[in-house]
């Protein structure tokens, strides 16, 4: 009798764990839907950042290229497409940073989805530069300038506007606005956020100026890798020679190559920029045969991974720290 009351008193207890486990523990294996969430999407780390200081804990933030990567090689993975079906604001950059973008929303099948334009309502450089250069390389076929898969093209003008601080306080405040009539009952803490990080985004582009000041009026010549630059030396009083590359990413020929030693040669240039996410093969070559000095990382298209480098304004203090550096 004894044992029986004692099995029957583990009977119970076995069955009371079995109740809460299948009260609790099934539940909480259902797949959580992103639908309910506050997702929003964009292409790139240095514009999700600028996004996450606007957004804040309210939203999340994916971007699509990883960070270190090239995003002209990009082209979306099934999980991006998954990721887009669950989010209701894509920010763009637009001018042809992100030629996938359509077919990439076809596929999501969101009709909800919302696009956002970041470029809209600003000047557009670069492209009287992009026709000059198939001018001058007629031996291009004008077709490759836009090849299938590439990440982004210049054939629309260059897209690298946040480059120019200015240009990334208009993106700012189309984020701001976008996220306002999408998530209108936290407009506060998005007018908030905005107006806090608009302030940071001013003292960094009085710093910025303030820095190239320091670099002789006759060393502000450079050549870099590719034609990501124009916004920034337009706004900060720097002039790109050249660049190595231009947007098609194809190699310089011989005589091209030979151009740039002698424009290196001519107007005395002090050093040659790589960037993050590119081949340096090309720079570490041109240092080596002119002796000048290299610089291997800027960031323009993506954000690094240290402390100083995984934010936007890390990335451009970066920058101009170390074109100072190289140009005194």
């Amino acid at each position: 009798m004894r044992s029986f009351v004692k099995h029957s008193h583990w009977l119970k207890l076995f069955l009371i764990a079995s109740l809460v486990f299948l009260a609790t523990g099934c539940s909480a294996e259902k797949p959580v839907s992103t639908m309910n969430q506050k997702v929003v999407i964009t292409s790139i780390s240095p514009l999700a950042d600028l996004i996450k200081n606007v957004g804040g804990e309210s939203i999340q933030v994916i971007s699509l290229v990883p960070t270190g990567s090239d995003p002209h090689t990009y082209e979306p993975t099934p999980e991006a497409v998954r990721q887009v079906t669950g989010a209701k604001l894509f920010f763009a950059n637009g001018v042809g940073q992100e030629t996938y973008l359509e077919k990439l929303i076809t596929n999501s099948q969101n009709k909800d989805l919302r696009t956002v334009i970041l470029a809209d309502g600003l000047e557009i450089l670069g492209i009287d530069d992009h026709d000059s250069d198939h001018e001058e390389e007629s031996a291009h076929d004008e077709a490759e300038v836009h090849r299938e898969g590439d990440g982004h093209d210049h054939s629309q003008g260059n897209p690298h506007l946040w480059l120019d601080v200015k240009n990334a306080q208009h993106y700012v405040k189309s984020i701001r606005d976008a996220l306002i009539e999408t998530y209108p009952q936290d407009q506060e803490i998005f007018k908030t956020n905005a107006e806090n990080y608009l302030r940071e985004l001013e003292a960094l582009d009085q710093w910025i100026q303030e820095q190239i000041l320091t670099i002789p009026q006759e060393n502000r010549d450079l050549i870099v890798y590719h034609d990501a630059w124009v916004y920034y030396t337009e706004r900060y009083g720097l002039t790109v020679l050249r660049p190595v590359v231009h947007g098609d990413e194809s190699e310089p020929s011989a005589k091209d190559y030979a151009q740039l030693i002698e424009l290196i040669k001519e107007h005395q240039v002090k050093a040659i920029f790589g960037e993050v996410g590119f081949n340096t093969k090309l720079v570490l070559q041109l240092a080596q045969e002119t002796g000048i000095k290299v610089v291997e990382d800027l960031y323009n298209d993506t954000l690094g991974v240290t402390p100083e480098t995984d934010s936007y304004i890390g990335i451009m203090k970066h920058n101009t720290t170390a074109i100072v550096t190289a140009l005194k």
